[in-house]
């Protein structure tokens, strides 16, 4: 008990003790607060003093500020107005600083970017016074000096380009067609490249200046100097052709002869040229060769290539006009429109390092219009003459006209390449030139093949040889079949030999060689009849009617056969050769039967006949001698050319005869029908024999 009570008393001491302790706690607690809440009330008191101080000052500074702003506003404002003012000011005096400069023009010492400076400031200059005042003074003033400027500017342009371009010298071009080397992509052979390069950077900062201001009057300046240099250079080459060739002057080459030979060139330059322009020559002169020695061949008259390429005499109450275009002036039209192409590359080139490309298409236009004009009239020149060659049945005109298509044909996609761009009538002068002579060429095969089948005034030879007219005709398919593709597209504009051909061979690969099969069939058809239907009217003797006939069936064969001609109608017809055989066949059977036919009517004796006496013994030998004889007489001045057809002719009639006249010569050569048998049967076979074998030869 005593335990509990000792033990109460401690726990309330301690509890008293803690009490005590917390009252003190919070004592100083509420002191701490006190203090805090006067040091809260001291602050809030600074702080609205503060506030009052600061929106007293937001009152007097806010007025001053504003002030300052609108100060520095009106100073900014008054710097731009200077400075506009400057501006337009030295508007007022570009005329005086300039002008000096203007009136030198670009030529002067102060060079071109100076004066292009120039007429930068007065060009803006220009434009101030026509937006800000169009109705002064000083924008006439600029007006005027800047048009001085810009007339300076263009004769600068002009004088630049005469002063630099010149001629391309025939010896240079016939030395760039006649290279081994690739030139047909659009980029100009740089031996035509005849501007420095510092010219053309003048050149193209003065046409880029007056661009960019809307200027385009140097185009026609540059289109005016270049189209008479391209057209000089084909000029200077058309000269150069007609001194080469002797002189010799076409409707399509009204020129004088040139003597540029000292003018234009120099030695190294004129050694060059000479050696290109005989190789090129060369080249074409081995071609026209191989074309006159194939002629020569059938004709059996030797052609020479410089006889042919002698102007041909003017007959008097013909004008030059109606002079058939020769092989020189194929060559030589194909050399310029050759050197055209290439004048075409250099000048689209050149264009293009000059000009803006908005301008380049339209100048290059102007600046080759005129070459092209003159080598479309220099073709319409020769399909024109040529037309009128036929008109007068001259077909060898059309001979020129084919080499000239087919080259024509193969440099058309690189010249439409070249003007590309351009506008349709330059595209279309080549095409119209390639029409002409198409309907040319067209015309001349239609009217050739109907003058063999009309042909009537020639006379036929006399020893039943072949006749010219034939010769004629295959001198000329055997030249028209060099140039087989282009004179089967000629061809194919014909209704009647496209008619003939086949849907299937239309779409051959060797269409157009078909077509031109189909027109050597025709032709020789038309051949054949004309030598039946003339033989029939000019030979009395059926035997000579069949020998000529013969010769020129032998004859059209063997042409056939030794040129491509065989083979371009086997294209067409492909039992032709084998028909030809069967003709020849038949004409020597005709031949032999018709000039035995009398002899063998005194030496076929009928099985049912009795025995001939003596008088019809004395009468058959006798005809038959005398009927030998007149054969021999008349067979020897007969002709036949062909060596191979004149031997298997004795050796038909020889079989024909000789066996027949054996027989009967043996079996009444004992028989006594006469005193004197020698004078009746007066030949042997042998003799037969040896009198036929000079038949056709004149000597014998």
């Amino acid at each position: 008990m005593h335990t509990t009570l000792s033990d109460t008393s401690e726990r309330r001491f301690e509890i008293q003790c803690k009490l005590e302790s917390e009252i003190a706690a919070l004592e100083a607690l509420k002191d701490a607060e006190e203090r805090s809440r006067k040091l809260t009330s001291g602050v809030l008191g600074i702080l609205s003093s503060l506030e009052q101080r600061l929106a007293t000052l937001r009152r007097t500074i806010l007025p001053v500020y504003n002030e300052t702003g609108n100060l520095q506003s009106q100073q900014h404002n008054i710097e731009r107005t200077l400075s506009v003012l400057d501006h337009a000011i030295g508007y007022y005096g570009v005329c005086q600083e300039v002008e000096k400069s203007v009136r030198n023009g670009p030529s002067s010492s102060a060079g071109l970017s100076n004066f292009l400076d120039s007429m930068n400031r007065l060009y803006n200059a220009q434009r101030y016074f026509q937006k800000n005042n169009p109705s002064s003074v000083e924008l006439e003033n600029v007006t005027s000096l800047f048009g001085i400027g810009l007339e300076a500017l263009y004769t600068e342009f002009h004088d630049i380009l005469t002063r630099q371009s010149k001629p391309i010298l025939p010896i240079i071009l016939l030395d760039l067609i006649g290279s081994d080397e690739d030139t047909s992509g659009e980029d100009a052979p740089q031996s035509l490249c005849q501007l420095p390069e510092a010219v053309m950077d003048d050149l193209f900062k003065i046409a880029n200046w007056l661009e960019e201001r809307g200027q385009h009057k140097h185009g026609k300046i540059y289109a005016s100097v270049r189209s008479s240099i391209v057209l000089r250079s084909l000029q200077l080459l058309k000269e150069h052709q007609r001194s080469a060739s002797g002189g010799s002057t076409h409707a399509g080459s009204p020129m004088p002869r040139a003597k540029f030979a000292n003018r234009h060139s120099s030695g190294t330059q004129e050694t060059t040229g000479r050696w290109a322009s005989r190789r090129l020559q060369h080249a074409l002169e081995k071609k026209a060769s191989k074309m006159l020695l194939k002629a020569s061949q059938t004709t059996g008259f030797g052609l020479s290539l410089t006889a042919s390429r002698k102007p041909q005499p003017q007959l008097s109450g013909c004008s030059i006009e109606d002079i058939a275009p020769d092989e020189q002036e194929m060559e030589n039209y194909l050399l310029l429109t050759a050197g055209l192409h290439k004048l075409m590359q250099a000048e689209r080139s050149l264009v293009s390092r000059i000009l803006p490309p908005s301008l380049q298409l339209q100048v290059l236009e102007a600046t080759v219009r005129d070459a092209m004009d003159l080598v479309a009239h220099d073709g319409e020149s020769i399909a024109a003459r040529a037309k009128r060659c036929i008109a007068r049945r001259d077909f060898s005109a059309v001979l020129v006209v084919f080499p000239i298509l087919k080259h024509l044909g193969e440099l058309k996609p690189d010249l439409e390449r070249t003007v590309e761009g351009c506008d349709y009538a330059l595209r279309s002068k080549f095409a119209s030139v390639l029409n002409a002579l198409n309907a040319t060429g067209a015309k001349a095969l239609e009217d050739f093949a109907e003058s063999v089948r009309n042909e009537s005034s020639a006379v036929l030879p006399k020893d039943g040889t072949v006749a010219e007219g034939t010769s004629n005709v295959l001198v000329f398919l055997e030249q028209l079949a060099e140039y087989a593709d282009t004179a089967g597209i000629v061809l194919r504009r014909n209704a009647d030999v496209e008619s003939v051909v086949s849907s299937a061979a239309k779409q051959t690969e060797n269409a157009h060689r078909i077509v031109l099969g189909v027109y050597i069939k025709k032709v020789l058809a038309q051949l054949n009849l004309a030598l039946v239907s003339k033989s029939d009217a000019s030979y009395s003797d059926p035997s000579l009617r069949a020998l000529f006939r013969l010769n020129n069936h032998n004859y059209v064969v063997n042409a056939l056969r030794r040129s491509s001609l065989m083979e371009l109608l086997l294209l067409a017809e492909p039992t032709v050769e084998q028909t030809y055989v069967d003709l020849l066949v038949k004409d020597k059977a005709n031949y032999v039967s018709t000039t035995l036919v009398k002899a063998r009517a005194y030496l076929e004796h009928s099985s049912d006949e009795p025995e001939p006496g003596s008088k019809v013994l004395k009468e058959k030998f006798l005809g038959f001698t005398r009927e030998l004889e007149e054969l021999a007489k008349c067979q020897r001045f007969y002709s036949v050319p062909d060596g191979r057809l004149r031997e298997e002719i004795r050796k038909e009639l020889q079989q024909a005869i000789i066996p027949l006249y054996t027989a009967f010569y043996n079996k009444y050569r004992g028989v006594s029908f006469s005193k004197n048998p020698a004078k009746y049967a007066k030949y042997t076979p042998d003799q037969v024999t040896s009198l036929i074998n000079t038949f056709f030869d004149a000597s014998a």
